[in-house]
């Protein structure tokens, strides 16, 4: 009987010590696609070089069930793109990283590189695009309405990752973060179409709740984050 109640008593004791230390704390973060790829891999990957022992928990959830997850306190800290109203107290949101969206297309397409073009020109192109609902998908509706045009994809994928793939096999054109294509840019298997009209700068974003207990480890990480220490290693 005291063998088991002891060793509750030294699992409690190294979760403390988790707590109160950068040794062997653990963070845990939801965010969205894009902010995983735009911002969040690289400032984990940066901040192990200085902290190896702390563990990362991340978890790939909509801005919606990142917030709500936040609010039930089963995450330290939420990252999103886009917010889908204004945050209230205890919430807090800070700016990390702008970024914006491009337009791509595949060889298909080839006849549009180079070629600035207006989104009027493009309208009846074959588009790709998130499902009806996203926040980035209103995004683009808005975007399109602001020229007097209206937004009716062909094809609606849950992912930014897959409207990427759809592109490379030349099922039409669509919007995607600049860093998720990079690499298929450079390697030309798909393309940046040059649109007049282009589209609002976009931030990642932070969010966490200023009543909700922070380990060490947390308030190290977030702190991390604010200072745009990640970003000056990449440079």
């Amino acid at each position: 009987y005291i063998s088991a109640a002891c060793s509750q008593i030294f699992k409690g004791e190294n979760a403390l010590a988790g707590m109160i230390s950068l040794d062997n704390g653990t963070v845990c973060i939801s965010a969205t696609e894009t902010a995983l790829h735009c911002c969040l891999f690289q400032a984990v990957e940066e901040f192990n070089k200085q902290y190896p022992n702390v563990q990362f928990n991340l978890l790939n959830n909509s801005t919606i069930h990142s917030i709500q997850a936040l609010k039930e306190g089963r995450i330290d800290m939420a990252m999103v793109s886009s917010l889908p109203h204004q945050m209230e107290s205890p919430l807090k949101v800070k700016k990390l990283r702008k970024y914006r969206d491009i337009l791509i297309g595949g060889s298909k397409f080839r006849h549009l590189k180079d070629k600035p073009t207006t989104l009027k020109d493009l309208k009846d192109y074959p588009w790709i695009s998130l499902t009806s609902g996203s926040i980035t998908r209103k995004l683009v509706e808005q975007y399109f309405n602001e020229q007097g045009l209206s937004f009716n994809p062909d094809i609606e994928l849950a992912t930014t990752d897959m409207i990427l793939l759809a592109v490379r096999h030349n099922l039409g054109i669509g919007f995607i973060p600049e860093e998720f294509a990079a690499e298929d840019i450079r390697r030309e298997s798909v393309f940046q179409i040059t649109v007049n009209e282009k589209l609002p700068d976009r931030h990642i974003l932070l969010i966490y709740d200023t009543e909700y207990p922070q380990s060490i480890a947390s308030k190290t990480f977030q702190n991390f984050l604010l200072s745009g220490a990640y970003l000056q290693e990449q440079s």
